[in-house]
């Protein structure tokens, strides 16, 4: 059903929102509309921005860019309480590589050079073919398997010895040349 919006629920929203999707359903019910007709209304309002955000001081900056190449990106989430988009977002906008730490992995930023799935990699890794350690030296058994630690020199003498395991289609290519030819991209 096509609700024909007022100046009057427009001020009804502008005065009853708080920012919350309870506001956005309680909204909702007394203009007779969807939460996702309220949450429509809210952004041609311009008054959909979240006003609990912390903004990134100097000091947290740096901290991050000593972190990104020691930790991945959920560890240092937690460290400096921050979400995971959080530190992703900020790393993309200060121009630090999440990939490129001091020599090393995670089994994640593999499988998206390699443009393979988990069980894949999981698979060279438990046969051997393709050399990693555990996080920390243990095994961290967390939702659906290990985090792995890989290193550069490792996955290098994986693709060299088995080229014919890629496929071309699926690979970050700019990261596998980085990796064979020590060429910066």
């Amino acid at each position: 059903m096509y609700h024909k919006w007022t100046e009057e629920d427009r001020e009804f929203i502008r005065v009853n929102y708080a920012h919350t999707r309870d506001s956005k359903r309680a909204i909702g019910k007394v203009l007779g509309v969807s939460e996702f007709a309220i949450a429509g209304q809210i952004v041609l309002m311009g008054i959909c921005k979240r006003t609990d955000r912390r903004l990134w001081t100097a000091k947290e900056e740096e901290r991050l860019e000593k972190l990104i190449p020691l930790y991945p990106t959920t560890r240092i989430a937690k460290m400096m309480h921050r979400s995971i988009n959080a530190i992703a977002v900020k790393a993309k906008r200060l121009d630090f590589s999440l990939r490129d730490r001091d020599g090393w992995f995670t089994a994640k930023e593999v499988c998206e050079i390699l443009g393979v799935d988990r069980k894949w990699l999981r698979w060279r890794i438990e046969s051997g073919i393709l050399k990693a350690t555990h996080h920390y030296g243990h095994l961290t058994v967390k939702g659906n398997g290990a985090m792995y630690h890989i290193e550069r020199e490792d996955l290098k003498a994986f693709i060299r010895r088995y080229p014919t395991e890629l496929n071309g289609r699926n690979v970050d290519m700019m990261q596998i040349v980085d990796i064979l030819a020590g060429v910066d991209i």
